[in-house]
Protein backbone atom coordinates (compact mmCIF):
# COMPACT_ATOMS: atom_id res chain seq x y z
CA UNK A 1 0.00 0.00 0.00
CA UNK A 2 2.86 2.31 0.78
CA UNK A 3 4.60 1.73 -2.36
CA UNK A 4 1.10 2.18 -4.16
CA UNK A 5 0.84 5.93 -2.42
CA UNK A 6 4.75 6.56 -2.95
CA UNK A 7 4.11 5.80 -7.38
CA UNK A 8 0.77 7.73 -7.08
CA UNK A 9 2.87 10.97 -5.26
CA UNK A 10 5.66 10.82 -7.61
CA UNK A 11 2.86 10.54 -10.80
CA UNK A 12 1.64 14.09 -9.11
CA UNK A 13 4.86 15.97 -8.66
CA UNK A 14 6.50 14.72 -12.21
CA UNK A 15 3.26 15.25 -14.39
CA UNK A 16 2.72 18.87 -16.04
CA UNK A 17 -0.20 20.16 -14.35
CA UNK A 18 -2.95 20.44 -16.93
CA UNK A 19 -4.90 23.24 -15.03
CA UNK A 20 -1.85 25.81 -14.97
CA UNK A 21 -1.36 25.56 -18.86
CA UNK A 22 -1.89 27.94 -21.06
CA UNK A 23 -3.96 27.88 -24.09
CA UNK A 24 -3.41 29.20 -27.84
CA UNK A 25 -4.83 33.04 -28.69
CA UNK A 26 -5.83 34.41 -32.03
CA UNK A 27 -3.56 38.04 -32.18
CA UNK A 28 -4.59 40.41 -35.12
CA UNK A 29 -2.77 43.47 -36.31
CA UNK A 30 -4.52 46.41 -35.82
CA UNK A 31 -3.30 47.79 -39.20
CA UNK A 32 -1.81 46.58 -42.40
CA UNK A 33 0.55 48.20 -44.65
CA UNK A 34 0.20 46.65 -48.50
CA UNK A 35 2.54 46.54 -50.66
CA UNK A 36 3.39 45.63 -54.29
CA UNK A 37 6.72 44.07 -54.71
CA UNK A 38 9.75 42.90 -52.83
CA UNK A 39 9.57 45.23 -50.10
CA UNK A 40 10.75 44.37 -46.33
CA UNK A 41 10.56 45.79 -42.83
CA UNK A 42 14.40 45.24 -41.36
CA UNK A 43 14.17 47.34 -37.91
CA UNK A 44 11.64 48.45 -35.29
CA UNK A 45 12.40 50.95 -31.94
CA UNK A 46 10.07 52.24 -29.73
CA UNK A 47 10.56 55.87 -28.27
CA UNK A 48 7.63 57.02 -25.60
CA UNK A 49 4.42 56.11 -27.65
CA UNK A 50 5.73 56.07 -30.80
CA UNK A 51 6.79 53.50 -32.97
CA UNK A 52 10.24 53.41 -35.42
CA UNK A 53 9.86 50.76 -38.76
CA UNK A 54 12.83 51.10 -41.02
CA UNK A 55 13.22 48.96 -44.56
CA UNK A 56 13.48 48.72 -47.66
CA UNK A 57 10.84 49.15 -50.55
CA UNK A 58 10.91 48.14 -54.65
CA UNK A 59 7.54 49.52 -55.40
CA UNK A 60 6.63 52.31 -57.22
CA UNK A 61 4.88 54.05 -54.96
CA UNK A 62 3.14 53.26 -51.55
CA UNK A 63 -0.09 54.80 -49.79
CA UNK A 64 2.29 54.75 -46.93
CA UNK A 65 5.59 55.94 -48.02
CA UNK A 66 5.66 59.90 -49.76
CA UNK A 67 7.23 60.13 -53.05
CA UNK A 68 7.98 57.68 -55.68
CA UNK A 69 10.62 54.83 -56.38
CA UNK A 70 13.96 56.37 -56.83
CA UNK A 71 16.68 53.85 -57.65
CA UNK A 72 15.86 49.73 -57.90
CA UNK A 73 15.07 50.33 -54.53
CA UNK A 74 14.73 53.00 -51.70
CA UNK A 75 14.99 53.16 -48.08
CA UNK A 76 12.29 54.38 -45.61
CA UNK A 77 11.32 55.16 -42.51
CA UNK A 78 7.67 55.11 -41.19
CA UNK A 79 5.83 56.62 -37.46
CA UNK A 80 2.94 54.99 -36.04
CA UNK A 81 1.52 55.53 -32.63
CA UNK A 82 0.39 52.58 -30.72
CA UNK A 83 -3.16 53.07 -31.88
CA UNK A 84 -1.87 52.56 -35.49
CA UNK A 85 -2.62 56.00 -37.19
CA UNK A 86 0.61 56.46 -38.96
CA UNK A 87 2.39 59.88 -38.01
CA UNK A 88 4.49 60.30 -41.02
CA UNK A 89 6.87 58.15 -43.28
CA UNK A 90 10.27 59.34 -45.21
CA UNK A 91 11.51 57.70 -48.37
CA UNK A 92 15.43 57.45 -47.76
CA UNK A 93 17.20 57.28 -51.40
CA UNK A 94 17.97 59.28 -54.66
CA UNK A 95 18.67 57.84 -58.76
CA UNK A 96 20.87 55.08 -56.85
CA UNK A 97 19.77 51.91 -55.09
CA UNK A 98 19.40 51.90 -51.43
CA UNK A 99 18.47 49.57 -48.70
CA UNK A 100 17.77 50.72 -45.38
CA UNK A 101 18.43 47.82 -42.65
CA UNK A 102 18.60 49.23 -38.68
CA UNK A 103 17.03 52.11 -36.73
CA UNK A 104 17.99 53.62 -33.06
CA UNK A 105 17.00 56.80 -30.94
CA UNK A 106 19.21 59.03 -29.97
CA UNK A 107 19.54 60.89 -26.69
CA UNK A 108 17.95 64.23 -28.12
CA UNK A 109 14.97 62.36 -29.59
CA UNK A 110 16.53 62.16 -33.56
CA UNK A 111 16.38 59.24 -34.98
CA UNK A 112 19.53 57.44 -36.97
CA UNK A 113 18.95 54.86 -39.41
CA UNK A 114 21.88 52.64 -41.40
CA UNK A 115 21.67 50.98 -44.64
CA UNK A 116 23.62 51.09 -47.54
CA UNK A 117 23.83 51.97 -51.22
CA UNK A 118 25.33 51.82 -54.74
CA UNK A 119 26.04 54.55 -57.32
CA UNK A 120 25.49 54.70 -61.05
CA UNK A 121 28.46 55.45 -63.47
CA UNK A 122 28.34 56.20 -66.68
CA UNK A 123 31.04 56.32 -69.22
CA UNK A 124 32.04 59.05 -71.26
CA UNK A 125 30.60 60.65 -73.63
CA UNK A 126 31.60 59.22 -77.79
CA UNK A 127 32.27 61.56 -80.44
CA UNK A 128 31.31 60.77 -83.18
CA UNK A 129 33.61 60.41 -86.16
CA UNK A 130 33.82 63.26 -88.33
CA UNK A 131 32.94 62.64 -92.01
CA UNK A 132 30.45 60.54 -90.98
CA UNK A 133 26.53 61.15 -92.26
CA UNK A 134 24.44 61.52 -88.96
CA UNK A 135 21.95 64.28 -89.77
CA UNK A 136 20.78 63.43 -85.85
CA UNK A 137 23.51 63.59 -84.49
CA UNK A 138 23.05 60.96 -82.35
CA UNK A 139 25.88 58.92 -80.86
CA UNK A 140 27.36 55.69 -82.48
CA UNK A 141 27.99 53.89 -79.21
CA UNK A 142 25.65 55.64 -76.29
CA UNK A 143 26.49 56.12 -72.85
CA UNK A 144 27.00 53.24 -71.39
CA UNK A 145 25.24 53.24 -67.61
CA UNK A 146 26.20 50.36 -64.84
CA UNK A 147 25.58 50.42 -60.79
CA UNK A 148 28.55 49.92 -58.48
CA UNK A 149 27.77 47.12 -55.96
CA UNK A 150 26.26 47.74 -52.66
CA UNK A 151 29.68 49.45 -50.89
CA UNK A 152 28.38 52.15 -49.27
CA UNK A 153 27.60 52.41 -45.92
CA UNK A 154 24.66 54.67 -45.70
CA UNK A 155 23.45 56.94 -42.14
CA UNK A 156 21.02 59.14 -42.17
CA UNK A 157 19.27 61.60 -39.71
CA UNK A 158 15.89 62.28 -39.04
CA UNK A 159 13.73 64.38 -36.92
CA UNK A 160 11.16 62.99 -34.63
CA UNK A 161 8.58 65.06 -36.94
CA UNK A 162 9.66 62.65 -40.22
CA UNK A 163 12.26 65.43 -41.40
CA UNK A 164 15.82 64.25 -42.95
CA UNK A 165 18.67 66.27 -41.08
CA UNK A 166 21.94 64.33 -42.31
CA UNK A 167 23.19 61.73 -44.65
CA UNK A 168 26.65 60.38 -44.43
CA UNK A 169 27.96 57.61 -46.27
CA UNK A 170 31.40 55.68 -46.31
CA UNK A 171 32.43 53.54 -49.38
CA UNK A 172 34.28 50.33 -48.29
CA UNK A 173 35.65 48.12 -50.82
CA UNK A 174 33.52 45.15 -50.66
CA UNK A 175 29.76 44.16 -50.50
CA UNK A 176 28.48 45.65 -47.52
CA UNK A 177 25.67 44.61 -45.20
CA UNK A 178 24.84 46.64 -42.29
CA UNK A 179 22.79 44.97 -39.69
CA UNK A 180 22.73 47.05 -36.94
CA UNK A 181 23.40 50.60 -35.29
CA UNK A 182 23.64 51.45 -31.85
CA UNK A 183 24.05 55.16 -30.24
CA UNK A 184 27.13 55.15 -28.42
CA UNK A 185 27.55 58.43 -26.40
CA UNK A 186 28.38 60.76 -28.80
CA UNK A 187 29.27 58.30 -31.41
CA UNK A 188 27.51 55.39 -33.44
CA UNK A 189 28.52 51.99 -33.89
CA UNK A 190 27.75 50.21 -36.62
CA UNK A 191 27.91 46.31 -37.57
CA UNK A 192 27.17 43.77 -39.74
CA UNK A 193 29.04 41.73 -42.73
CA UNK A 194 31.09 42.18 -45.89
CA UNK A 195 31.49 40.04 -48.47
CA UNK A 196 33.75 38.66 -50.88
CA UNK A 197 33.36 36.22 -53.21
CA UNK A 198 32.15 32.94 -51.06
CA UNK A 199 33.63 34.51 -47.85
CA UNK A 200 31.68 36.50 -45.02
CA UNK A 201 33.19 38.49 -42.38
CA UNK A 202 31.96 40.31 -39.89
CA UNK A 203 32.59 44.50 -39.24
CA UNK A 204 32.89 47.32 -36.77
CA UNK A 205 32.56 50.71 -37.55
CA UNK A 206 32.31 53.85 -35.71
CA UNK A 207 31.11 57.13 -36.78
CA UNK A 208 30.94 60.56 -34.65
CA UNK A 209 27.61 62.19 -35.46
CA UNK A 210 29.14 64.61 -37.83
CA UNK A 211 29.59 62.06 -40.07
CA UNK A 212 33.37 61.08 -39.59
CA UNK A 213 33.51 57.23 -39.87
CA UNK A 214 36.71 55.63 -37.90
CA UNK A 215 37.91 52.13 -36.93
CA UNK A 216 36.80 49.82 -39.37
CA UNK A 217 37.97 46.56 -38.70
CA UNK A 218 36.76 42.95 -39.83
CA UNK A 219 36.19 40.32 -37.22
CA UNK A 220 36.90 36.43 -38.71
CA UNK A 221 38.62 35.65 -42.06
CA UNK A 222 36.17 33.72 -44.45
CA UNK A 223 33.24 32.49 -42.36
CA UNK A 224 31.33 34.77 -39.67
CA UNK A 225 28.98 36.95 -39.66
CA UNK A 226 27.07 39.28 -37.43
CA UNK A 227 23.03 39.32 -37.00
CA UNK A 228 22.29 42.07 -34.01
CA UNK A 229 23.79 43.57 -31.28
CA UNK A 230 23.17 45.92 -28.28
CA UNK A 231 24.93 48.42 -26.06
CA UNK A 232 26.08 47.63 -22.65
CA UNK A 233 26.33 50.29 -19.55
CA UNK A 234 30.18 50.21 -20.19
CA UNK A 235 29.59 51.32 -23.83
CA UNK A 236 30.85 48.13 -25.03
CA UNK A 237 29.25 45.86 -27.15
CA UNK A 238 27.33 42.02 -27.32
CA UNK A 239 27.35 40.97 -30.95
CA UNK A 240 25.51 37.42 -31.84
CA UNK A 241 25.66 35.46 -35.29
CA UNK A 242 27.39 32.59 -36.45
CA UNK A 243 31.23 31.41 -37.78
CA UNK A 244 32.77 28.07 -38.65
CA UNK A 245 36.50 29.00 -37.64
CA UNK A 246 38.27 29.91 -34.99
CA UNK A 247 38.04 33.37 -33.25
CA UNK A 248 40.45 34.07 -30.43
CA UNK A 249 40.92 30.95 -29.07
CA UNK A 250 37.49 29.40 -29.45
CA UNK A 251 37.49 26.54 -31.81
CA UNK A 252 34.31 25.42 -34.01
CA UNK A 253 33.04 22.32 -32.92
CA UNK A 254 30.01 21.83 -34.99
CA UNK A 255 29.56 22.76 -38.71
CA UNK A 256 28.56 25.97 -37.66
CA UNK A 257 28.22 27.34 -34.22
CA UNK A 258 26.13 30.57 -32.94
CA UNK A 259 28.62 32.96 -31.55
CA UNK A 260 28.48 36.03 -28.45
CA UNK A 261 31.09 38.57 -28.93
CA UNK A 262 31.59 40.88 -26.59
CA UNK A 263 33.98 44.32 -28.66
CA UNK A 264 35.26 47.12 -27.02
CA UNK A 265 34.17 50.51 -27.96
CA UNK A 266 37.10 50.73 -30.59
CA UNK A 267 36.12 47.56 -32.18
CA UNK A 268 38.36 44.93 -30.39
CA UNK A 269 36.82 41.70 -29.86
CA UNK A 270 37.69 40.81 -26.01
CA UNK A 271 35.58 37.92 -25.53
CA UNK A 272 34.09 35.11 -27.65
CA UNK A 273 31.27 32.62 -26.40
CA UNK A 274 29.93 29.90 -28.56
CA UNK A 275 26.69 27.56 -28.76
CA UNK A 276 27.66 24.57 -30.10
CA UNK A 277 25.86 21.10 -31.30
CA UNK A 278 27.94 18.75 -33.03
CA UNK A 279 26.92 17.83 -36.50
CA UNK A 280 24.33 20.79 -36.48
CA UNK A 281 24.38 24.11 -37.55
CA UNK A 282 23.72 26.80 -35.44
CA UNK A 283 23.13 30.67 -35.20
CA UNK A 284 22.02 33.62 -32.55
CA UNK A 285 19.57 35.87 -35.11
CA UNK A 286 18.00 38.12 -31.99
CA UNK A 287 19.08 40.00 -28.72
CA UNK A 288 17.50 42.27 -26.36
CA UNK A 289 18.77 44.00 -22.85
CA UNK A 290 19.22 41.76 -20.32
CA UNK A 291 21.56 38.92 -23.00
CA UNK A 292 18.47 37.61 -23.70
CA UNK A 293 18.96 35.25 -27.29
CA UNK A 294 17.27 34.04 -30.05
CA UNK A 295 18.74 31.80 -32.73
CA UNK A 296 17.89 28.58 -34.30
CA UNK A 297 19.32 24.80 -34.54
CA UNK A 298 19.68 23.01 -37.68
CA UNK A 299 19.74 19.59 -37.34
CA UNK A 300 19.93 17.13 -40.84
CA UNK A 301 16.36 16.01 -40.63
CA UNK A 302 14.63 19.47 -38.58
CA UNK A 303 15.06 22.39 -37.16
CA UNK A 304 14.43 24.14 -33.66
CA UNK A 305 13.91 27.78 -32.74
CA UNK A 306 16.21 28.48 -29.73
CA UNK A 307 15.43 31.14 -27.07
CA UNK A 308 17.78 31.30 -24.12
CA UNK A 309 18.51 33.25 -21.23
CA UNK A 310 22.28 34.36 -20.43
CA UNK A 311 23.57 36.33 -16.93
CA UNK A 312 26.93 36.59 -18.89
CA UNK A 313 28.93 35.31 -21.84
CA UNK A 314 28.78 31.56 -21.33
CA UNK A 315 26.66 31.21 -18.43
CA UNK A 316 22.70 30.07 -19.53
CA UNK A 317 19.82 30.83 -16.72
CA UNK A 318 17.73 28.56 -18.91
CA UNK A 319 17.07 27.55 -22.26
CA UNK A 320 14.23 26.23 -24.47
CA UNK A 321 13.94 25.07 -27.82
CA UNK A 322 11.03 24.24 -30.03
CA UNK A 323 10.67 22.35 -33.59
CA UNK A 324 10.23 25.41 -35.92
CA UNK A 325 10.63 26.33 -39.66
CA UNK A 326 12.15 29.31 -38.32
CA UNK A 327 14.81 31.03 -35.91
CA UNK A 328 13.41 33.08 -32.76
CA UNK A 329 13.25 36.56 -32.36
CA UNK A 330 12.96 37.91 -29.08
CA UNK A 331 12.86 41.21 -26.84
CA UNK A 332 12.50 42.09 -23.05
CA UNK A 333 9.72 43.97 -21.49
CA UNK A 334 8.08 42.90 -18.59
CA UNK A 335 8.34 39.55 -19.50
CA UNK A 336 11.01 37.54 -22.13
CA UNK A 337 8.74 37.73 -25.57
CA UNK A 338 9.80 35.50 -28.32
CA UNK A 339 8.48 34.37 -32.07
CA UNK A 340 9.03 31.88 -34.27
CA UNK A 341 7.19 29.78 -36.74
CA UNK A 342 5.99 26.67 -35.02
CA UNK A 343 5.95 23.27 -36.44
CA UNK A 344 5.48 21.02 -33.37
CA UNK A 345 3.90 20.90 -29.92
CA UNK A 346 5.11 23.77 -27.22
CA UNK A 347 5.31 22.50 -23.66
CA UNK A 348 2.91 24.61 -21.52
CA UNK A 349 0.81 24.95 -24.27
CA UNK A 350 -2.70 22.66 -23.92
CA UNK A 351 -3.41 20.80 -27.33
CA UNK A 352 -0.67 22.29 -29.18
CA UNK A 353 -0.58 20.45 -32.46
CA UNK A 354 0.06 22.55 -35.79
CA UNK A 355 -1.10 20.42 -38.90
CA UNK A 356 0.69 23.42 -40.56
CA UNK A 357 3.60 25.51 -39.45
CA UNK A 358 1.99 28.29 -37.89
CA UNK A 359 3.58 31.46 -36.62
CA UNK A 360 3.47 32.28 -32.62
CA UNK A 361 4.61 34.51 -30.14
CA UNK A 362 5.29 33.28 -26.48
CA UNK A 363 5.89 35.29 -23.06
CA UNK A 364 7.80 33.22 -20.24
CA UNK A 365 8.03 33.83 -16.57
CA UNK A 366 11.44 35.02 -15.06
CA UNK A 367 12.33 30.78 -15.49
CA UNK A 368 10.90 29.91 -18.70
CA UNK A 369 7.43 28.88 -17.67
CA UNK A 370 5.10 29.94 -19.98
CA UNK A 371 3.18 33.01 -19.48
CA UNK A 372 0.91 33.64 -22.70
CA UNK A 373 0.61 32.22 -26.18
CA UNK A 374 -1.02 33.93 -29.21
CA UNK A 375 -0.89 32.78 -33.17
CA UNK A 376 -0.01 35.46 -35.16
CA UNK A 377 -1.51 35.69 -38.60
CA UNK A 378 1.98 35.63 -40.22
CA UNK A 379 5.67 35.18 -39.46
CA UNK A 380 7.03 38.15 -37.50
CA UNK A 381 9.86 39.72 -38.89
CA UNK A 382 10.71 42.46 -36.33
CA UNK A 383 10.13 42.50 -32.05
CA UNK A 384 10.41 44.88 -29.71
CA UNK A 385 9.30 46.10 -26.02
CA UNK A 386 9.01 49.30 -24.22
CA UNK A 387 7.37 50.19 -20.54
CA UNK A 388 5.48 53.18 -22.62
CA UNK A 389 4.07 50.84 -25.67
CA UNK A 390 4.17 47.16 -24.38
CA UNK A 391 5.28 44.56 -26.73
CA UNK A 392 5.11 45.50 -30.77
CA UNK A 393 5.91 42.91 -33.24
CA UNK A 394 5.50 43.83 -37.39
CA UNK A 395 4.45 40.24 -39.52
CA UNK A 396 5.01 40.03 -43.38
CA UNK A 397 2.28 38.32 -45.49
CA UNK A 398 3.81 38.67 -48.18
CA UNK A 399 1.61 41.27 -49.41
CA UNK A 400 1.28 43.41 -46.21
CA UNK A 401 3.19 44.28 -43.17
CA UNK A 402 0.79 43.44 -40.00
CA UNK A 403 1.30 46.01 -37.09
CA UNK A 404 0.77 44.36 -33.53
CA UNK A 405 0.70 45.32 -30.43
CA UNK A 406 0.43 43.51 -26.96
CA UNK A 407 -0.24 46.12 -24.17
Amino acid sequence: MKKVFLVILLFLIIAPNSASATSMKALKPITDLPYLNNDQISDIALSGKNIFLTGTTESPNSNWITGLLGGSSDGFLISYAVTGVQNWGLRLGNENSEIATSVAIDQDGSIWVVGAGNAVTQTTQPINPSGLLNPDNVPINPTQVSNTPINKVKLWQISNSGVLINSYEYQTENVIYPKKVVVSGSNLIILGNTYLGASTKGFFLSASKSGVFSNFSTIGSKSTQINSAIINSDLSITAVGSSSEQLLKAKPLGKVDAITLRISNTGVVQQVARATLRSTSRAWNSIDQGLLQGGRVNYSNKTEAAVTKFSALNRPVWNVRYLSRSTALVTTGKNPWATFVSSGAIRGVSNWKPKNPTPVLLEFGKKAELVNAYTLTSPAVVIDSSTDTGTVLVTDSGKSFGLLLIN
